[in-house]
């Protein structure tokens, strides 16, 4: 979610995909939480009440790697690469991100630092902010916050709210408020879903959008996640000059996280994004250590 709102579908769908899945998680069985991006898998959350079936949190490790998008329409092709750390100290998971990148014919690198602090037993909330050096198409300003309160017997249900703002670096700002849950089962599956309401100005552009994401896997041996995205983009800056301006995306993302070692392995990532302008897809391919 680089230059854009967050992606895609009818409000109307939207609010039908958003209840059904909220009610069916919440009739179901156990487990944990996380509050993490997109193609990240189970990350850094703090963890609900500690049983023997609940998967340790992915902290303390250090991840670097690269990516290769080719694009249609002669959008030509994207490349880069990034490293992240996320480590815990007491009440606090912090990361921190930087992220070199080469799209739309110019290029330029990203930095992101952010904490989730635990409150209570029920109670966490995250902020990200970041910034970037030239790229037209990365933020000249970003900032992410979200609440969390985990629910049911086990605190196997998190439910998340919201609040996100991004300037651009011509005139676009974006403002979103986000709804989503996260459920944890007893078994090795992870189910989350978000509903973005986006604001893309000038001109008060409303851009709905929403997500459908499920894990499974264990920490120490893999994470596999399969993320469906679809909604509307208020706007998306193709050149210094260039926007494409309200439309709708569909995006689908696969994610391998694979312990080679006890405390190392590989992020495997593959992506594919279409819009009516063109389409969009490759991998990312990431090494981590865990400390």
């Amino acid at each position: 979610m680089k230059n854009s709102t967050p992606k895609s579908l009818s409000c109307w769908h939207l609010l039908l995909l958003f209840f059904a899945l909220a009610t069916s998680s919440a009739a179901q069985d156990n487990l944990q939480a996380q509050t993490s991006a997109a193609n990240e898998g189970p990350q850094a959350a703090p963890e609900p009440a500690a049983t023997e079936e609940s998967p340790k949190l992915l902290t303390n490790y250090v991840e670097s790697g690269a990516n290769y998008l080719q694009l249609t329409d002669n959008y030509g092709s994207w490349a880069g690469g990034y490293a992240r750390t996320v480590f815990q100290r007491g009440n606090n998971v912090s990361n921190g991100e930087v992220s070199g990148q080469r799209e739309f014919g110019d290029k330029g690198v990203y930095l992101a630092a952010g904490d989730a602090h635990t409150f209570s037993s029920n109670w966490y909330a995250a902020v990200t902010f970041g910034s970037s050096v030239q790229g037209f198409f990365w933020p000249r300003f970003r900032t992410d916050a979200f609440l969390n309160r985990k629910l049911l017997a086990h605190k196997q249900l998190i439910t998340t709210v919201g609040y996100g703002y991004y300037a651009a670096k011509d005139v676009h700002r974006n403002h979103y408020a986000y709804l989503g849950n996260t459920y944890y089962f007893t078994k090795p599956w992870i189910v989350e879903q978000g509903l973005y309401l986006g604001v893309s100005n000038p001109g008060a552009v409303f851009a709905p959008s929403g997500f459908v994401a499920v894990t499974q896997g264990t920490n120490k041996h893999h994470y596999v996640t399969l993320r469906v995205g679809l909604g509307e983009e208020g706007y998306q800056l193709v050149g210094p000059t260039s926007t494409l301006a309200k439309f709708e995306s569909q995006d689908l993302t696969g994610t391998w996280r694979k312990w080679i070692g006890t405390n190392w392995g590989f992020n495997l990532v593959g992506d594919f994004y279409h819009n009516p302008y063109y389409s969009r897809g490759g991998p990312t391919l990431g090494l981590f250590k865990d400390f």
